[in-house]
């Protein structure tokens, strides 16, 4: 389809109500979880067996993760005007802001597929103003599709970057005080890959963010965007881990560093397991292949 039409009908999209967009969530949670019964089946079966969920307590928990999941995916339509809309809420804790804001290191911020991570680039724009804020993301096939959703995710100036050309962007703004995120919960290549421990199996864990923060002895600060079932949001942020006091040698360094975001994350999956998005094959790549 056309730049233009979809950028067009994105504009228009981002103009309805949170009520109906929790709506159209529910609509796409059901299509998806009769008519496509891979994943559903792939979501129950995560949830019993790394939760360690009765069959029927985790098909429950797959289904409300499905209407979650959906809405976040659909959250993307109103990231440029997240933080202005009175009909949600942003919990902060005053020390959590203080922290973050008063760092003197380059800023990693690591986050999963939990909650409203669409929303999570507003968000740094809002907490971050003075710093050049990135958000590294991994490109789909269709160019069109790749242009609307850069726009959209930097609705609020920060700059969307292909994890496939990201280094050299992110090391020189990074070394300039900049702040960049990562998703950093999904599956990931061999060659790209550290083995850790996660929601009790092992998972190939992407060491592309410690990798970096380590050459730019950056702060890694894991957050998280949860929604509090009363239409509001609480932020999550959990202290930060600071890779310039590291020892060891690089490769333990990275491995540490790649441990940290992976137990932030293991932490606020088994706190709102039903946020998280199960329906992802998150385990596909083994250690042992």
């Amino acid at each position: 389809m056309n730049y233009k039409i979809l950028r067009w009908l994105s504009t228009l999209a981002g103009r309805l109500p949170w009520t109906i967009l929790r709506r159209l969530a529910d609509i796409l949670a059901f299509f998806f979880w009769h008519f496509v019964p891979s994943r559903r089946r792939e979501a129950i079966e995560a949830i019993s067996k790394h939760l360690k969920l009765p069959p029927a307590e985790a098909k429950l928990m797959a289904r409300q993760s499905f209407r979650e999941n959906f809405l976040s995916f659909l959250e993307i339509i109103h990231a440029g005007r997240f933080f202005t809309d009175q009909s949600v809420r942003v919990v902060y804790t005053p020390e959590v802001k203080a922290a973050i804001q008063s760092e003197k290191r380059p800023i990693i911020i690591t986050t999963a597929h939990l909650g409203s991570w669409e929303m999570m680039p507003g968000l740094a724009a809002d907490i971050l103003p003075e710093r050049e804020g990135m958000v590294v993301v991994r490109s789909r096939k269709n160019p069109v599709l790749n242009r609307i959703l850069a726009d959209l995710r930097g609705a609020r100036g920060m700059l969307v970057i292909d994890h496939r050309k990201a280094v050299d962007v992110l090391l020189s703004k990074l070394r300039k005080g900049g702040a960049a995120a990562f998703l950093v919960d999904h599956n990931t290549n061999r060659r790209e890959a550290v083995f850790l421990p996660f929601l009790e199996d092992v998972a190939a864990v992407n060491m592309g963010p410690a990798s970096i923060a380590l050459r730019v002895k950056a702060a890694v600060y894991p957050v998280f965007l949860l929604r509090d079932g009363k239409g509001g949001h609480i932020l999550h942020m959990l202290p930060p881990l600071r890779t310039e006091e590291m020892e060891g040698d690089v490769k333990q360094r990275v491995r540490n560093i790649a441990r940290f975001y992976t137990e932030a994350v293991d932490e606020m999956v088994r706190r709102y397991p039903e946020q998280w998005f199960w329906m992802h094959k998150r385990w596909k790549t083994r250690e042992d292949d």
